[in-house]
C-alpha cells in the first residue's frame, strides 16, 4: 500500500537529493546533466520550489513505513499544474509504485478542484511515457527540444 505525505523541508530534503544524484534517476530529468551539488539542491528545494506541493511517496509493508519516492505539483496557482513523480528507490522500479503514486497525486489535484494537469517527459524516457499514458495523459507536442508535453483532464 502507498500513501502520500507532505514532504518535510529538513528531514526529506537529503533523501530526495540522494535520489536525484543517482545517475539512473537523473538521466530522466531534462535540466540535470550531472548530479546536483548540495548547494544546487538546496537552492532548488527552497527557492525554485516555493509554490510547489511536495509529497513523499511512502510504501507501507508489514507495518513498516518506507519513503520510496517524491512527487511535486507546481505551480499551484496555475489552472493546470505540472505533476512529476520520481521513484527514487530504483530497486522498486517496474512494480507499479509510480503508477499508484501518480494516481494518488491526481486524486489530490481533483480533490483540490483542479480540472487539468500536465507534465513534460524526455522523448527517450519510455518508462515515464508509458506510465503517464497508462493514466490517460495525451501528448500535445514538444515542450522543448527532446522533451514532449503531456496533458490530462481530471
Amino acid at each position: 500500500m502507498l500513501l502520500l505525505r507532505e514532504a518535510n523541508n529538513s528531514s526529506d530534503r537529503g533523501l530526495v537529493c540522494a535520489w536525484h544524484s543517482n545517475p539512473i534517476v537523473f538521466a530522466g530529468f531534462y535540466t540535470i546533466r550531472k548530479p546536483l551539488t548540495w548547494e544546487e539542491h538546496y537552492h532548488w528545494w527552497f527557492e525554485v520550489s516555493k509554490n510547489w506541493k511536495k509529497f513523499m511517496v511512502v510504501l507501507i509493508e508489514d507495518y513498516t513505513f518506507r519513503e520510496i519516492g517524491f512527487i511535486r505539483i507546481a505551480p499551484l496557482e496555475d489552472f493546470s499544474p505540472q505533476t512529476a513523480v520520481t521513484i527514487g528507490e530504483v530497486s522498486l522500479w517496474g512494480k507499479g509504485y509510480g503508477k499508484q503514486a501518480l494516481q494518488l497525486a491526481l486524486d489530490w489535484l481533483r480533490d483540490k478542484g483542479y480540472k487539468h494537469t500536465h507534465t513534460s517527459i524526455l522523448s527517450n524516457n519510455w518508462r515515464a511515457i508509458r506510465l503517464y499514458e497508462s493514466l490517460g495523459f495525451k501528448q500535445y507536442g514538444e515542450a522543448r527540444e527532446g522533451e514532449q508535453w503531456y496533458q490530462r483532464k481530471l
